[in-house]
């Protein structure tokens, strides 16, 4: 009989800090260390059966766009004899881990990256990626017969569903845990848990897997893995010190209940968690590990037609509109195109101003797009993929889809346990259902009109997160049958 090998590894990536830009030399907003948890961790959990191998990275980043990833698997996979499609690489999308070296994508869009020391920039990227790649080769070399335990624990109390329906349509962006809960929407209270155990039944290692953004401490001066960090450190005491890798969840429109807070919120959310795990992890039981096998497929997704000239130069409007009224007349407004930025007491009127102004420049480009004639393409490619390990499934996506999503995908799996994995193998961008891409507002529409690894986007069409889920429930039947 076939037996699954496992080994887990743990390591610190925490930033250096650069006297005037920060966090790994390219956030100067991001300026000391986070005083309840002292550091960046990530944790590398190599997998094996039959000749097969897997190294799934679990980290305290807020990761990068799609290419980007994909060169950096591709240089872990050559450093450690293996094809970039043996390496996962899943983030925390921390919105104060600071952007590595090379990214573009910081975890805020109002931060400013700073490249003005590029010995000091790269010195930060070697010593990531040498981390990365030891850690890789001990999980490679200490692979051990292992077996699996499983199970869920439950956790509804730090986090909710942010997109609040309007009722004459559109949706706002509710950065309030009370007013969010008044929704009434769809959150994921499910803590997904993995243990593996040695042959003398030591545990060495435990994946949780989560919905919820780590976004207290989003804007924030302090580096950190948010409340990720604290509910790592609850299940790594209980376990014995044995590392626990942390996978996010579908959880594009679930925020923690504090958001823009402190340190201290962000620990007693993570308390919170933690705690709730450490309560289940007694209900796990042992499932079969007899199969492993990963699956992969590239789909596209619809975009939504090009816009008229007319449509865009009315968006301009509106938005010049908001510029002028939120710098000269009420410094307290918000609502613009759709879009409710951060309440005043966060956002100064310069900040929602700056921001606004992004849609501006994209309303240009697409404007100069039309002028040009160009024909953009009509679809997105993405690339979805599966894992089973056993009677355990796991999904994963690179997009930030919408809560609803992995509780679709959860539903139609045909494993006993499934973790529905967002944000693995780079950021695509956010995914709503048909029913919220009507609704418009953060996620489904302004969202899309950020910059994005230098270029300008159209928003998804109806249909795309129907396709992702089809597509990852298709995935996860074929290592079933496998």
């Amino acid at each position: 009989m076939s037996t699954l090998c496992a080994a887990m590894v743990g390591f610190e990536i925490t930033p250096d800090f650069h006297p005037d830009h920060g966090a790994w030399g390219t956030t100067p907003s991001v300026t000391r260390l986070d005083p309840n948890i002292k550091g960046l961790f990530s944790r590398c959990l190599a997998l094996a059966m039959d000749g097969r191998q897997v190294l799934w990275f679990g980290s305290d980043l807020v990761g990068d766009v799609v290419s980007a990833t994909d060169s950096w698997r591709l240089e872990l996979a050559t450093a450690l004899k293996l094809d970039a499609s043996q390496i996962i690489w899943s983030t925390s999308q921390t919105h104060s881990s600071g952007a590595i070296p090379g990214s573009a994508v910081s975890g805020s869009c109002v931060t400013e990256l700073k490249t003005g020391d590029s010995s000091f920039i790269d010195s930060q990227r070697e010593r990531l990626l040498n981390a990365i790649i030891a850690a890789g080769r001990q999980a490679l070399d200490q692979l051990q017969p292992v077996e699996v335990w499983a199970g869920r624990g439950h956790c509804d109390s730090i986090s909710y569903n942010s997109r609040l329906p309007m009722l004459l349509g559109g949706s706002k962006f509710s950065r309030d845990y009370a007013e969010g809960l008044q929704s009434d929407k769809y959150y994921d209270p499910t803590i997904g848990l993995v243990r593996f155990d040695d042959s003398s039944g030591k545990t060495i290692g435990t994946i949780f897997n989560f919905c919820c953004h780590p976004a207290v401490l989003i804007r924030n001066k302090h580096c950190s893995p948010d409340w990720v960090g604290t509910a790592r450190a609850c299940i790594e005491e209980a376990l014995d010190g044995t590392p626990a890798m942390f996978v996010q969840g579908f959880c594009g429109d679930v925020h923690p209940k504090y958001m823009f807070g402190t340190p201290e919120q962000a620990a007693s959310l993570g308390h919170r968690l933690g705690q709730a795990a450490v309560e289940a992890l007694p209900t796990l039981v042992p499932v079969r590990s007899d199969r492993f096998d990963c699956s992969w497929k590239t789909v596209e997704l619809p975009r939504q037609p090009m816009p008229s000239r007319e449509m865009c130069e009315s968006g301009i409007a509106r938005c010049e509109a908001f510029i002028e009224e939120v710098l000269h007349h009420n410094p307290r407004a918000t609502w613009v195109d759709g879009y409710n930025h951060p309440e005043p007491d966060l956002f100064s009127p310069a900040d929602r101003a700056a921001s606004t102004q992004t849609s501006i420049d994209y309303y240009h480009d697409l404007i100069n797009t039309i002028d040009r004639g160009d024909e953009l393409p009509a679809t997105y490619s993405i690339t979805l993929g599966s894992l089973r390990l056993g009677d355990i499934g796991a999904a994963f996506s690179p997009g930030e889809n919408l809560t609803l999503t992995g509780f679709r995908v959860r539903s139609r799996s045909p494993f006993v346990h499934t973790l529905v994995c967002g944000d693995t193998n780079g950021l695509f961008g956010y995914i709503g259902p048909d029913e919220e891409i009507h609704r418009g507002g953060a996620e489904t529409d302004y969202h899309w009109r950020m910059p994005w690894a230098g270029k300008f986007r159209l928003p998804l069409a109806e249909g795309s997160a129907q396709r992702v889920t089809d597509t990852l429930c298709e995935l996860l039947r074929n290592v079933w049958n496998s």
